[in-house]
């Protein structure tokens, strides 16, 4: 097997990326044919000097299936989606919605250069980093905010076995209708060693509601900035008393491919065919 790389600026109508797609060939007959490739989109050098991408999707090509007979080609592997807002060159990549248009840039350029995508496979571990630098379960957070996680509201992700999303529903349902215990007993089970002004703001909010349902709504009618704080310090202490972590973290997830949007791409080519570009830039092939 031979690896080639190519790099590039790739533009779209609202933000543009460094792109990076390492091939890997193997001959067939004397010809060479595609086996994987990996995309990275969005890379960009940290405040600590280290390279970083914000997004990497793994393909595996139909050729592989004479070498991993079981391997399931038509879904993509997205690894890795990372926030920053050096993800985008030239201008600042916007939180929410920049997040939203660069995953689904990078989703919509896989689809293009390999057609026989039929989705993207995750493992979603994704995390949101709070105003106030700590770290919160993106998926956990989104739960409290829309009861869904943040890829099925954004990207209608799935889980494909119907039993666990049938199960995975049902404990959503519980939590959310789940009566509250008293102030005390919360704060001893899941308070400890939290902020005084936190518990504070959290125990004015949980004395007004009945169920987490209600408590996560108060929380976030606070603003996100605000929610994200509040419940950073004990939302994972209290989902690990659910099942819900076997249901998102050690699951596979799918995005279909028909959830992913079309996207401008001012600069990518594909037969011969060139886009209307704002500047000059090197084209993938």
């Amino acid at each position: 097997m031979s690896e080639y790389t190519s790099k590039a600026i790739l533009k779209t109508d609202k933000y543009d990326y460094v792109i990076t797609i390492n091939t890997t060939n193997q001959k067939v007959n004397g010809d060479d044919i595609v086996y994987s490739r990996y995309f990275s989109i969005g890379s960009y050098v940290s405040d600590d000097n280290e390279k970083k991408t914000c997004v990497d999707i793994y393909v595996m090509y139909p050729e592989s299936q004479k070498i991993l007979p079981f391997l399931n080609y038509k879904l993509a592997k997205l690894i890795t989606t990372h926030y920053n807002e050096k993800c985008s060159v030239n201008e600042k990549l916007e939180r929410g919605e920049g997040t939203r248009h660069m995953i689904n840039t990078a989703m919509y350029l896989v689809s293009r250069i390999c057609p026989f995508i039929e989705g993207f496979e995750l493992n979603d571990a994704s995390t949101r980093i709070c105003d106030n630098d700590t770290i919160i379960t993106l998926s956990y957070f989104s739960i409290t905010q829309y009861g869904k996680t943040w890829y099925e509201k954004n990207f209608n992700a799935y889980i494909e076995d119907i039993q666990k999303t049938n199960k995975y529903k049902e404990t959503i349902n519980k939590l959310i209708n789940l009566k509250l215990t008293d102030w005390n007993t919360f704060n001893i089970i899941f308070l400890q060693g939290v902020d005084n002004k936190i518990k504070e703001e959290l125990e004015s909010i949980y004395k007004e509601c009945e169920t987490y349902g209600d408590f996560f709504k108060n929380i976030n009618k606070k603003g996100i900035s605000n929610a994200c704080i509040y419940l950073q310090p004990w939302i994972d202490r209290l989902m690990l008393t659910t099942d819900l972590r076997n249901y998102i973290l050690f699951t596979q997830w799918v995005i279909p491919i028909k959830s992913v949007k079309k996207v401008e791409l001012l600069n990518y080519k594909k037969g011969g065919k060139r886009k209307a570009t704002r500047k000059q830039s090197k084209d993938y092939k």
